[in-house]
């Protein structure tokens, strides 16, 4: 199956990348947004650019190729008075990243697109169409747009993807929105040729409580899993419809920064270990007032590993980081390190063991 993760262009997720087999980073495309951050201003967003192209420049110069966006990041703020994107294109000029435009971008912040591409800033000849589940209600109230949109790429680039971004999905009608969905792409393609469809969401919300409470634990069914399946079925003609997630991280997840030891009075550990259709969640309690504190996460842990579908500390990194865990190896985990380990689990397993057709 074709599977794409859509990861925060962090050092957690790029690390769990790294983390992948070679023959399994030669087989993946991701697609990397920038995580938002309330106080960004152009200095300090420009620095996290030059931080992140180091990262991905050290670790991850033998993906094939990757998308890469600014979503999360205000248009507003300008670096060196230009669009902020133009900035990441002219960072990551040496590498074959997929650029993103849509409709619900400023005109400037697309025409940095083609402009870049015209002058051979990029390489590539893919370009990717995000469209959110408000686009969905209908092609034609949107047709306009698309058009102008449409006119400027088809002189730069050969190959176009689209993206439908269902975000956090999980109280979403499967059935209604596959079927906004495969109206709306059926009814671009009468018009446009689509060279590849990758629809994603997710069901983990930005904050877990929305989930469950903390000393608790769920099966979640992934709805996402469903809203593709349907959508699946009515998108017959197209070759190359794929499915894309979230991983282990909501969507709208955004970088918060809390003063001195405040963090450890509001958060509690959680793991999040996805098998067949579903992300088995667990939380514990509060770091600081627990009184097994960071030593929660070898507690969760141990519960993974004595599950069904635990895969095996030989599986992934993953896996075998929480067999570690359960066995208290090493330093403890704390919320800054677990992302790499569930981030890389559930990668690993989309990529080679789950089959979109059973569900």
């Amino acid at each position: 199956m074709s599977y794409i993760p859509f990861l925060k262009f962090k050092a957690n997720e790029i690390a769990a990348v790294k983390a992948l087999e070679s023959f399994e980073k030669k087989n993946l495309t991701p697609f990397f947004d920038f995580a938002r951050k309330a106080d960004h201003n152009s200095n300090s967003l420009s620095q996290m650019i030059d931080r992140i192209y180091r990262k991905y420049e050290l670790n991850l110069t033998d993906l094939p190729s990757f998308y890469i966006d600014n979503f999360d990041i205000d248009d507003a703020i300008l670096i060196d008075g230009e669009d902020n994107y133009s900035y990441v294109i002219n960072k990551f000029i040496e590498t074959n990243f997929i650029p993103v435009v849509g409709i619900d971008r400023s005109e400037n912040r697309n025409l940095v697109v083609f402009d870049a591409k015209e002058e051979g800033i990029i390489s590539s000849d893919s370009i990717a169409f995000r469209f959110g589940s408000d686009d969905l209600l209908s092609y034609e109230l949107i047709a306009d747009e698309f058009d102008e949109l449409a006119a400027q790429a088809g002189e730069n680039f050969d190959d176009w993807h689209l993206i439908i971004d269902n975000r956090v999905c999980k109280d979403t009608d499967p059935i209604k929105r596959a079927e906004q969905i495969f109206n709306f792409i059926n009814s671009m393609r009468k018009y446009y040729d689509i060279d590849k469809v990758i629809i994603t969401g997710s069901s983990i919300t930005p904050s877990i409580k929305d989930i469950l409470n903390p000393n608790e634990y769920t099966d979640l069914t992934r709805n996402e899993i469903a809203i593709f399946t349907h959508a699946l079925a009515g998108l017959s003609q197209i070759d190359d419809v794929v499915f894309g997630d979230y991983t282990a991280v909501s969507p709208n997840y955004s970088d918060v920064t809390f003063d001195g030891g405040v963090i450890r009075k509001v958060t509690t550990p959680k793991i999040i270990y996805c098998y067949e259709d579903k992300q088995f969640i667990i939380r514990g309690g509060a770091l600081e007032s627990h009184p097994r504190g960071s030593k929660q996460y070898n507690d969760l842990a141990g519960i993974i590993i004595a599950k069904d579908y635990y895969r095996g500390e030989d599986y992934s990194f993953g896996d075998e980081y929480l067999s570690q865990k359960a066995s208290s190896i090493g330093k403890d985990a704390t919320p800054s390190t677990i992302p790499k380990s569930l981030i890389n689990a559930h990668i690993t397993y989309m990529l080679n063991d789950f089959d979109i057709s059973f569900y």
